[in-house]
Formats: structure tokens, C-alpha cells, sequence
């Protein structure tokens, strides 16, 4: 398979611009970062794996693109939280015993609750990696914590999320309802901008909630209210310090070059040539959606 016919694919076969983009830093940091491109084995963290869709696909998809690498990934996501359906977890393995038998993922997947530490010994990891995660985490200074207890001395993480200074919520796509601190206010937010005509999914869904505008905008306040906690850039910053993790926005501008280009039919290289992380390109695209967020551990400057 020549690399044109492989890009097409991993472009046909995957759900998500996030996940080609994801596949493309992991590419493109095994080929620059001095301290992966001689390593024959990469071992790969997805931190709540949600439906295994990206976790399978990075484990198609990484091999093709770098033969001479052995991909050993694994998973973990939380049954505490309750924005997943409710068996979300037996349809996770079910994916993924369907697509991928010859791995035994229920020793790959591990199901934990919220308060727990990751079910993963120390320095395990050259690669964390999250996919719409940090924008439901209660607490990121945990999330950091165990993060990098599970990286190798030398290990990077890669983090695909929206701030909170983000103009509209991705999940019920009005404008600013997440930075709302009583459900009061967010039910009411929701409720008007329902009823006026700007949400889409009420819109599209109202037969589902009986035609019940009033019912629509309690769920969905409940929804924004106790599953989703985004952070600012200046909170992820500091907890990530806390943790002795260098924050990068490193591969922000492509994820949105990419998005571009793929808006305009164009199936991009899943390999990056540069990896611009300028401050004021990072402070507006921050407000249009979700951004690109590299950590890694340890002192940069030593490797």
C-alpha cells in the first residue's frame, strides 16, 4: 500500500477529524523527538477510551505508518461519571473484540471510578493521550498527578479539548452556556435560546422530549451542570506545573489547518512538517473550538 492509498483510508476509516489529528502528532513526534525515534517499542495511554473507536484506530493505523515500531495501547475510562450511556463499556469491547480478536483487551482496558488512581504502574508510558476528556475531568490536578507518575521519564501527552474561554459549548452548541456557574443560570440560558430558535439539537430532537421545551432545557442543564468542567488555559497551565509537566500549545494551528483543508474536501497528510505553537494564534483559535495541547515530562532542554 503506497502512503497515498494510506492516508485515504485512515481518512475513510476513521470517526473524527480529532482522531486523524491525534494520529498525525503521534507520527510526526516519532519522526522529530530524538527521544522516540529509536525506540522499537511505544507503549500508548488513552485516558478515557470511551468507546475504544480511537484506541483501535491509532492501533491500525500507527503500525502502518511506522513499521519498524512495535504499538502496545491501552485504555481506561471512569464508570462514575455518567456522561457515557449506560453501557457504554460492553459496547466498548464488543468494538473492539469485533475489529481487533487477536488482542486481549480486557487486560488492556481498565474500568475505574473517579476517585481512584490510574490501574497502571509507575513510568509505564511514552505516550498519554485523551480525545475530549480534560472538558469532563473533575479534577485536573489528579488527572495530571497520575499522568505523570504513568509517563516514562521522558514521555509526552497529547490532549484534544476545548478551554473555557471557548465561545460555544460543543456539546449542546449554544454560546457560553459552560462558563455558568448555577444551573439556575444555565437552564436559563438554554431555555431562551431554545426558544428562540438557536439549538440545533433541540430543534432536531424535540420529539424526543415530548415536545417539552421546559423538560429539554432541565436536562441539558443538568448536563453542562455535573459532567462538564472546563478548564482555562491558565488552570490547565498551573496544574500541569504542579505536576512537573511543560505545557506546549504545540500542533494547535494544524488541527485547525486541518479542519480547513478537510472542509475543503482535502484529505491532509497525517504527518506534520512544522509545529507552530504561537501565543496569539493560540488566543484566538482557543475561543473558536477545541485546541491542541502537548505536555511532556522532565526538562526539555536535556533532550
Amino acid at each position: 500500500m503506497n502512503k497515498k492509498e494510506l492516508i485515504r483510508n485512515a481518512h475513510k476509516e476513521s470517526i473524527s477529524i480529532t482522531h486523524r489529528h491525534a494520529l498525525a502528532v503521534i507520527n510526526t513526534m516519532l519522526k522529530y523527538e530524538k527521544t522516540l525515534y529509536e525506540k522499537k517499542i511505544i507503549r500508548i495511554l488513552d485516558a478515557g477510551c470511551g468507546n475504544g473507536k480511537m484506541l483501535f484506530f491509532l492501533n491500525k493505523y500507527l503500525p502502518l505508518f511506522n513499521p519498524s515500531v512495535q504499538f502496545l495501547v491501552y485504555g481506561y475510562d471512569l464508570l462514575d461519571h455518567g456522561v457515557q450511556e449506560k453501557d457504554y463499556v460492553k459496547k466498548a469491547f464488543s468494538y473492539l473484540y469485533e475489529n481487533a480478536p487477536e488482542i486481549a483487551w480486557d487486560e488492556r482496558i481498565k474500568m475505574i471510578n473517579s476517585s481512584d488512581n490510574w490501574p497502571f504502574d509507575n513510568q509505564t508510558f511514552d505516550f498519554v493521550v485523551s480525545n475530549q476528556v480534560l472538558e469532563h475531568v473533575w479534577d485536573h490536578d489528579q488527572f495530571f498527578r497520575e499522568q505523570s507518575r504513568v509517563l516514562q521519564p521522558k514521555g509526552f501527552s497529547l490532549h484534544i479539548f476545548p478551554v473555557k474561554e471557548v465561545i460555544m459549548d460543543g456539546h449542546i452548541f449554544l454560546p457560553n452556556v459552560h462558563k455558568m456557574n448555577s444551573w439556575d443560570a444555565i437552564y436559563k440560558k438554554v431555555k431562551f435560546y431554545s426558544k428562540i430558535g438557536l439549538s440545533v439539537i433541540y430543534s432536531r430532537e424535540k420529539k424526543n422530549y415530548n415536545y417539552n421545551l421546559d423538560h429539554f432545557s432541565r436536562v441539558w442543564a443538568d448536563k453542562i451542570y455535573n459532567y462538564c468542567n472546563y478548564p482555562t488555559y491558565k488552570e490547565l497551565s498551573k496544574s500541569a506545573k504542579k505536576n512537573h509537566l511543560c505545557i506546549t500549545t504545540r500542533f494547535t494551528f494544524n488541527f485547525y489547518k486541518r479542519k480547513l483543508k478537510e472542509l475543503l474536501g482535502i484529505e491532509d497528510d497525517l504527518i506534520y512538517k512544522n509545529k507552530p505553537s504561537s501565543k496569539i494564534i493560540f488566543f484566538f483559535l482557543k475561543r473558536i473550538s477545541g485546541v491542541s495541547i502537548v505536555l511532556y515530562k522532565g526538562e526539555y532542554s536535556t533532550y
